[in-house]
C-alpha cells in the first residue's frame, strides 16, 4: 500500500455505512442510521461521511471503494432522508411477488427480464455518470481516479476470515443472502491472494427471498425481522412445524446433486 495507506469504504444501499481503514486495519466505522435516526437508512451516507471527515480531517485517500446494492439501481444514491422514512412506512411487497409469479408463469418472467434490461441500460447510459459526478463533487476531481466499485457478493466473500492462519491452503468461500447484484449466493475459491468465483445462485433460487415472503405474510418488516422467524422456529411444536413443512415443500426443493 502506497502513500498514506488510507482506504475509505462506502456502502450506499440499505444500512448505509462508511468505514475507514489504515494499513489494512479498520480504524473507524459509522452507520448512517445512528446519525440520521432513520433505521436501516438507504441512500448515500452523508452524515456518516461528514462524521469521519470531521474526526480525521482532510485525509489523502489511496482508494475510495463503493459497494452498492445493484449497479442497475445506482439511483438509490440520491435517496433523501424524507424518502427513506417514507419508504419504511409503506410495505413494498410487489416486486417480490412479481418475481415469484415470474418463476411460475414465464410471461411474467419475460416482463421482469425486459424491465431489468432497461434498468441496466439506464445505468450504463445515465445514472452511473450522474453518480460519478456526484462523488466528484463530494471528494474533489483529483480523487475520482481512486474510486473503485466492488460487486455485492465479492464484497461479502472478502469479509470471510481468510487470513487467520496458513495462506498456502486454498479455501472455499460461500456467500448467501437475499439478493445482491443479480444473484443470491456464490461459491468461490481463495488461493491466498485472490478470490475466484466458481459458481453462483440465481435470484429465483434465493432462500433469503423465501424468508422475505414469510415475513410479509406474518405482517413483519422485510429485511429486518427475518431473524425472528429463523430464531423462533426451533421453539415451535413438532405438529406445527409439520403443517408448515407440508406447504413449503411444494414451493422449495433441493437438487440432490
Amino acid at each position: 500500500m502506497n502513500n498514506s495507506g488510507y482506504i475509505l469504504g462506502i456502502h450506499y444501499a440499505h444500512d448505509a455505512t462508511v468505514a475507514l481503514m489504515k494499513n489494512g486495519e479498520v480504524i473507524e466505522a459509522m452507520s448512517e442510521e445512528r446519525l440520521s435516526r432513520a433505521k436501516k437508512h438507504s441512500g448515500f451516507p452523508h452524515e456518516a461521511l461528514t462524521y469521519i471527515k470531521n474526526k480525521y480531517g482532510n485525509i489523502p485517500f489511496d482508494k475510495i471503494v463503493l459497494v452498492g446494492e445493484n449497479a442497475a439501481h445506482d439511483g438509490v444514491v440520491f435517496t433523501t432522508k424524507e424518502q427513506n422514512l417514507e419508504g419504511r412506512k409503506s410495505v413494498k411487497q410487489g416486486d417480490y411477488f412479481l418475481r415469484a409469479l415470474g418463476v411460475r408463469f414465464p410471461p411474467f418472467g419475460l416482463i421482469l427480464f425486459l424491465r431489468d434490461l432497461y434498468l441496466i441500460k439506464r445505468d450504463r447510459f445515465g445514472v452511473k455518470k450522474k453518480v460519478d459526478k456526484y462523488i466528484e463533487e463530494i471528494f474533489g476531481k483529483d480523487q475520482v481516479s481512486k474510486i473503485e466499485r466492488i460487486e455485492h457478493h465479492h464484497a461479502h466473500a472478502w469479509c470471510a476470515p481468510l487470513f487467520v492462519d496458513d495462506l498456502t491452503k486454498k479455501r472455499i468461500v460461500l456467500t448467501l443472502d437475499g439478493v445482491g447484484d443479480g444473484i443470491s449466493g456464490s461459491v468461490n475459491v481463495f488461493d491466498g491472494k485472490k478470490i475466484e468465483r466458481m459458481s453462483s445462485v440465481s435470484v429465483d433460487a434465493s432462500i433469503g427471498m423465501l424468508y422475505c415472503g414469510i415475513v410479509d405474510i406474518l405482517g413483519m418488516s422485510r429485511n429486518e425481522h427475518e431473524f425472528k422467524v429463523m430464531g423462533l422456529a426451533p421453539y415451535a411444536k413438532a405438529t406445527s412445524g409439520e403443517k408448515v413443512y407440508e406447504k413449503l415443500k411444494k414451493l422449495v426443493w433441493f437438487d440432490e446433486e
